[in-house]
């Protein structure tokens, strides 16, 4: 079973790899669609940026106080095609993720063998707590990957990892 540290471990990764994929990316870059669907690169950035808050739930920890609203870029929405009205940058989107992740880190690092153990609700049903934690960092894993494409797609081809 996976230990509290290991998985804090596991955040730290990701966001050392969302930085560097998003480095040096213009505004404008982040916008590019590819060619056969999908979503950018500031939608990708804003759903990892909001899937941190279920991780967060799934932890047992609140939202911090005073969070950007990131439902534009939640499961299911609507791709960005374009400039939007609301539309967060990356920065903002960057500055909302290290917050929501230092309180992931926070409540994660509290976190027993006997947590990750617990039934709680996940999806629609009861899992383990510890499921549920991997389960989400499959998903960040997942998309982060995408962010080496969409970097691709920009130009962007050095290799970072």
């Amino acid at each position: 079973m996976i230990k509290a540290q290991e998985y804090i471990r596991m955040l730290e990764n990701n966001l050392e790899i969302i930085q560097q994929q998003i480095e040096g990316v213009s505004d404008a870059e982040m916008l590019l669609q590819p060619p056969h669907g999908g979503n950018c690169m500031l939608w990708t950035l804003g759903h990892l940026t909001g899937s941190l808050i279920p991780i967060l739930k799934f932890a047992g920890g609140t939202l911090p106080e005073g969070l950007a609203d990131l439902s534009r870029y939640g499961n299911g929405s609507e791709p960005i095609l374009g400039p939007e009205e609301g539309l967060m940058t990356a920065s903002e989107l960057m500055k909302a993720y290290a917050v929501l992740q230092n309180a992931v880190v926070e409540k994660v690092a509290s976190l027993t063998e006997a947590d990750f153990d617990e039934e709680i609700q996940g999806f629609g049903q009861p899992s383990r707590r510890g499921w549920m934690l991997f389960f989400m960092e499959y998903h960040h894993a997942y998309h982060i990957g995408q962010l080496e494409l969409l970097r691709n797609l920009a130009g962007h081809t050095e290799k970072l990892i």
